[in-house]
């Protein structure tokens, strides 16, 4: 093993490394500092790691923060688009972070190739996670684990996938397969502690939305203020739900 960690992870980035088992080939996708796998190459806990980058500048970033750390011998860093820098079975956990939904979706996408050998994706949408759960469940793999995270005040998501038929939107049952995404199926399932601030900051954005329309004349603004005012009723049911589950 080598030194101690030097630095401290932020939450973030910590609450991923509970997914990544010890001895794992990792890889990173549009890593930049590349902290998570410096971070797993000095405790321990990394049999080599691989970082994604598709631009110069987070590429020499990377370079420089591993050479600093001197784990140059167990983190490659390539340039490259997407999954494009991974060879067939070398890595056993994909991750990728701090990413929108849609763009994760689209890397995916274009490397699903790379994902067969994979044992698990570790996701960290900053927005549209929706999306990124229903592309999982469209796309042969199954939700192993989601958590919330509070870092410095921001509300992070995280989940977990790996190949598997997906069932937990019918074992819930109660809401929708489409809030259930936007939820999380899981976080919903085990009540996360801090659920309900996500569902909170859901209904305020649609809310926000559906203010802001109120005005407006064009008949698809109609149209969309009609659709959003029959979601926040759906949203008014998941908060009450909630808050009895709560009580």
């Amino acid at each position: 093993m080598l030194d101690c960690d030097p630095f401290v992870l932020s939450p973030r980035l910590l609450a991923l490394t509970e997914w990544i088992p010890e001895g794992s080939r990792v890889a990173d996708i549009g890593a930049d500092h590349a902290y998570l796998l410096i971070h797993l190459a000095k405790t321990g806990r990394l049999s080599h790691g691989i970082v994604g980058e598709l631009n110069h500048g987070p590429y020499e970033n990377a370079r420089r923060s591993i050479a600093g750390f001197g784990v140059a011998d167990f983190i490659d860093v390539r340039l490259g688009n997407g999954l494009s820098v991974l060879g067939k079975n070398e890595v056993d956990v994909i991750v990728i972070a701090g990413m929108g939904g849609s763009l994760i979706c689209q890397i995916l996408a274009e490397g699903k190739e790379k994902l067969e050998n994979a044992k698990r994706l570790v996701l960290q949408p900053n927005i549209g996670g929706r999306s990124v759960r229903l592309w999982l469940k469209e796309n042969g793999f199954r939700l192993a684990g989601e958590m919330l995270v509070d870092d410095g005040g921001i509300l992070y998501e995280a989940l977990v996938a790996k190949h598997g038929e997906e069932t937990v939107y019918e074992e819930i049952g109660e809401l929708s397969e489409e809030t259930l995404a936007e939820i999380g199926p899981l976080l919903w399932k085990n009540r996360h502690p801090l659920l309900k601030w996500k569902v909170e900051q859901i209904w305020n954005a649609k809310q926000r939305i559906f203010n802001g329309l109120q005005n407006a004349k064009s008949q698809t603004a109609i149209d969309k203020r009609r659709e959003l005012e029959t979601d926040l009723k759906e949203w008014e049911r998941v908060k009450k739900c909630l808050c009895t589950d709560l009580t």
